[in-house]
């Protein structure tokens, strides 16, 4: 589990900045008590703390509200709530990417996903057995009933983090817009899991990473297992569209001269050979091989 320091660190840092205010309304996706314990630190006073169940059997969420919720599919309208946030809790999800994207959709201003990052040193932790694809503690912890693939039983593949695969789907989810991102990366040691285990070679590395933790984070911020990415919603309407969201041919008529797109004026044919072929053989002598637009092309399919 990601500790809640960076937590508070990006809630703060979202607050500075003017992005985020303590009277936002903010939906907590896969929440739990370290969120409640957050978010009443913060000082934050419009929130709702949602999960598929109870997580850990918490049931007191005061002075919040607490709603079930899966993160996969949330019953929510579009933007319902200013924010939208979750801690540790994308890497539980059967597709991970369409929970971004449904919080997203809530969100009217961003969201924030706290998360591990796939980094290199995390990489090669997983390789020489410091860590693990697969979250396993959890199900050992409750002999095997809660805490895994969508709060299951089944131990869930963690899902780790890249700046750019969470902008790409940030992006194609919402094309419309231009939108801002923000990264936020630390560094906790698993002590936990360490004490845990076994062997005692793991024990010494455990020591060498605490005083090595601080030189790591100060040269190497990115190879840190802790990742804050954040994306701020709409900020600027794509050049190409209108403001009711039609495609505006100005901008590319800047850049590009439609006139000189082979056959643009009379008609536009299709390009392949068999294609073309295959439809001269098939049209009725209807001349299907040659439209002058979609329409006019199904209208002569119906024939």
């Amino acid at each position: 589990m990601i500790d809640h320091n960076i937590y508070s660190k990006s809630l703060s840092t979202l607050m500075k900045k003017g992005y985020l205010k303590k009277t936002d309304s903010i939906l907590v996706v896969a929440g739990g008590s370290y969120d409640r314990e957050i978010m009443i630190k913060s000082d934050f006073k419009n929130v709702t703390i949602s999960n598929i169940d109870f997580h850990a059997g918490h049931t007191d969420y005061t002075p919040y509200k607490w709603i079930r919720i899966d993160a996969e599919k949330i019953e929510a309208n579009d933007n319902s709530y200013d924010w939208a946030v979750i801690h540790a809790g994308l890497h539980h999800l059967a597709i991970p990417a369409l929970g971004v994207c449904e919080m997203f959709r809530v969100a009217k201003k961003g969201i924030l996903c706290i998360e591990a990052r796939d980094s290199f040193f995390m990489r090669l932790a997983v390789k020489f057995g410091l860590t693990s694809d697969y979250e396993l503690e959890p199900a050992l912890l409750s002999g095997g009933s809660i805490g895994g693939y969508r709060n299951g039983a089944i131990p869930n593949y963690i899902y780790r983090w890249k700046e750019r695969e969470f902008e790409k789907t940030i992006n194609s989810f919402a094309p419309t817009h231009k939108h801002k991102f923000i990264y936020l990366y630390d560094i906790r040691l698993p002590i936990q899991r360490y004490a845990m285990a076994k062997n005692p070679l793991i024990s010494i590395i455990l020591w060498i990473l605490l005083r090595l933790k601080n030189i790591i984070k100060f040269f190497f911020p990115k190879q840190g297992n802790e990742f804050a990415f954040v994306a701020l919603k709409n900020i600027q309407l794509q050049p190409w569209l209108t403001a009711s969201l039609d495609f505006d041919e100005t901008f590319l008529s800047k850049k590009y001269d439609k006139n000189k797109y082979p056959g643009y004026k009379e008609n536009i044919k299709i390009p392949n050979e068999i294609t073309e072929q295959t439809f001269k053989d098939s049209d009725n002598n209807q001349n299907m091989n040659v439209y002058s637009s979609l329409d006019n092309f199904f209208q002569k399919m119906e024939k």
